[in-house]
C-alpha cells in the first residue's frame, strides 16, 4: 500500500496535473494506496510523522517538488522500516537529476510499479539555536569570528533540521530566499521555463551578495580562518540549485558530505566561475574548492541565510552540519 503525499501546487499547478495522471494508473493497476493532499506549507512533515510513528512498515510516495520531499525527510519516526519514493514536478528538481528519475510521469510510475530498485542514501543533519529575532545560534554562549563572547538570547531553542540534497550558508542561500520570494518564478514557471529564474537571480546575486568574515571548521581539521566568505555548502549530491554541479565528485551512499567553499575572489572572476561551473570548471579558481568531511561548522561575524534543501527558514551565525543517516529510498 501506497501512502502518497500531493503537493498540488508544486511548479504552478504540475503536482495536480502528474497526480491524476499516476491516479488513473493505480486505479487501473488495481493497487491499493491513501491520498494525502497537501494545503500548507509543513503539512507534510505532519503527516509522515503520523504515518512513521507506529514501527510498521510505511511505503511513502512523494509527488511534489524538493521542498516536499524535504518536509517528508523531516517527519519520518522510523526509518528502518520507511520506503521512500517519489515523482517530481517541482521547478527544480535537482533531487530527480542527482537519482537520474524518469521525467515522464507515466513512464516513472510504471517503472516505479513494475522494476523498483531500493538504494539507501545519506542525509544531512543542520543544528542551529534560534533566538527571537529570527537570528540563529548554536549553544548558550559562543565565540564569534573575533574571539569576543556573544550573549545568547533567553528565549532561544536549539533546532535541528535533516537534508537530502544540500545545505548552505551565503550565495546559494540567498539565491534560494530570493527565489521564494520571486513572482517571476511562477511565471517561468507556466512556460516551462522555470530553473531560469535561478540563472537570473544567480546572476544578480553575484553583484548583491556581500562576503562576511567567518570560521570554518571541517572534523578536527584545524580552524579555517575567511575574512572574505561568498559561500559555503555541504552536500550530498552533486546538483543543487536548478542543476549546478557545485561538488562533481560528490557521492550520496559514502557517509560524508562534500563541501564547495568559495572565498575571496572578486566580481568578475565570480562571474566566470558561476559559467564554468555548468562545465564542472569551476575548481580552476583558486578561492573555490571542494573538501570532504563528516561534520562541519561554521560562524560568521554576522546573520547570514542558509538554505536547506531549497528552504530558507531564517539567518544564522553559528551552525553545524553533519552527515547524520540512512534513507531507503526506491526508484
Amino acid at each position: 500500500m501506497y501512502q502518497v503525499i500531493v503537493n498540488p501546487t508544486s511548479s504552478s499547478g504540475k503536482g495536480m496535473e502528474a497526480w491524476k495522471e499516476i491516479k488513473t494508473i493505480l486505479n487501473r493497476r488495481n493497487v491499493t494506496y491513501e491520498v494525502h493532499m497537501l494545503q500548507n506549507a509543513g503539512e507534510a512533515t505532519q503527516v509522515v510523522r503520523g504515518l512513521t510513528a507506529d514501527g510498521n512498515e510505511a511505503n511513502i510516495l512523494v509527488v511534489g517538488g524538493d521542498g516536499t520531499l524535504n518536509e517528508v525527510l523531516n517527519g519520518i519516526q522510523d526509518f528502518d522500516h520507511t520506503k521512500v519514493s517519489c515523482i517530481q514536478t517541482g521547478s527544480g528538481n535537482d533531487f530527480a537529476r542527482n537519482m537520474h528519475l524518469e521525467k515522464n510521469v507515466e513512464r516513472a510510475i510504471m517503472h516505479l510499479l513494475e522494476q523498483p530498485e531500493e538504494i539507501v542514501l545519506d542525509y544531512g543533519e543542520v543544528t542551529v539555536r534560534v533566538d527571537g529575532t529570527g537570528d540563529a545560534r548554536m549553544d548558550s554562549r559562543q565565540r564569534g569570528v573575533d574571539g569576543d563572547d556573544m550573549d545568547a538570547c533567553r528565549d532561544s531553542a536549539v533546532r535541528k533540521k535533516r537534508f537530502l540534497i544540500s545545505s548552505g550558508v551565503g550565495y546559494d542561500a540567498n539565491i534560494c530566499e530570493e527565489v521564494s520570494r520571486s513572482r517571476l518564478k511562477m511565471v517561468l514557471n507556466k512556460i516551462h521555463l522555470g530553473k531560469l529564474v535561478y540563472v537570473l537571480i544567480g546572476v544578480k546575486q553575484i553583484f548583491a551578495k556581500k562576503t562576511v568574515r567567518a570560521k570554518l571548521y571541517l572534523d578536527d581539521a584545524p580552524v579555517m580562518k575567511l575574512p572574505e566568505l561568498f559561500f559555503v555548502v555541504g552536500m550530498n549530491h552533486m546538483y543543487e540549485g536548478g542543476g549546478i554541479p557545485f561538488c562533481p565528485n560528490a557521492d550520496p551512499t559514502d557517509g560524508r558530505l562534500d563541501v564547495c567553499l568559495v572565498k575571496g575572489m572578486s566580481r568578475l572572476k565570480l562571474l566566470l566561475a558561476v559559467v564554468l561551473v555548468y562545465f564542472k570548471k569551476h575548481l580552476l579558481f583558486k578561492g573555490i574548492t571542494n573538501h570532504r568531511c563528516k561534520k562541519m561548522r561554521l560562524v560568521t561575524e554576522t546573520p547570514q541565510w542558509i538554505h536547506m534543501d531549497g528552504e530558507t527558514p531564517y539567518k544564522v551565525r553559528e551552525i553545524t552540519w553533519e552527515s547524520k543517516g540512512k534513507l531507503r529510498f526506491v526508484r
